[in-house]
């Protein structure tokens, strides 16, 4: 008796745990909202790298995207919304291939599916802020950390309100605006850079 109790409980919990939680669907495929994300590579040709693509160029399959989300809240930068995320998932690859476009391979639009998938504890029904992170994978970083850290593309989406809901409400899509991705200068570049202002400051002051 105590032991088909105890299962009956169990199994009350499990479907109250299951039942509050929120997912929402994490793509940009989803209708007049879709946002095409960009690859724009700084001007200066030295930061740009082979297979990143070019600037204007639609990124492709050896780009990344990830989905984050925090307590909604007006944050004042986004330092203070990174320090508030508490939870992260749906890291997915673009469609198509770098360099080609939404209506050809796809490139620039990404389907991750249900987040989080498989449905667990990190996202409670309710509202968040998100974002969109996006970097260059290229075999070589499977994290936009990484990928930030070695100077490669990487980019992320204006923050965005949604409300995560649980079943059997339909999850909602994530619906931003589009956004772009980036080479950054490793911080020996930007040391070579200050050197190099000092030295011409120091220069014109003999003269």
């Amino acid at each position: 008796m105590k032991k088909t109790l105890l299962t009956i409980s169990l199994a009350l919990v499990s479907a109250v745990t299951v039942f509050g939680q929120g997912r929402v669907q994490f793509n940009n495929v989803s209708g007049a909202a879709d946002a095409t994300v960009a690859v724009t590579i700084t001007n200066n040709a030295a930061f740009a790298r082979a297979g990143e693509g070019t600037a204007g160029s639609f990124v492709g399959g050896n780009y990344n995207v990830m989905l984050l989300w925090a307590p909604q809240a007006a944050y004042a930068d986004e330092a203070a919304f990174l320090a508030a995320v508490v939870g992260s998932g749906g890291t997915t690859s673009f469609f198509g291939a770098t360099g080609g476009g939404p209506g050809s391979d796809g490139a620039g639009l990404f389907d991750a599916g249900t987040v989080p998938s498989p449905v667990g504890t990190s996202m409670p029904a309710g509202n968040y802020t998100m974002q969109a992170q996006a970097w260059y994978n290229g075999g070589q970083y499977a994290t936009y950390a990484a990928a930030l850290a070695a100077g490669a593309n990487t980019g992320y989406s204006q923050l965005f309100n949604l409300a995560a809901t649980a079943f059997p409400t339909a999850a909602p899509n994530t619906t931003f605006s589009a956004f772009s991705v980036a080479a950054v200068p490793e911080p020996t570049v930007f040391a070579l850079a200050g050197l190099g202002a000092a030295a011409l400051m120091i220069v014109r002051r003999r003269k």
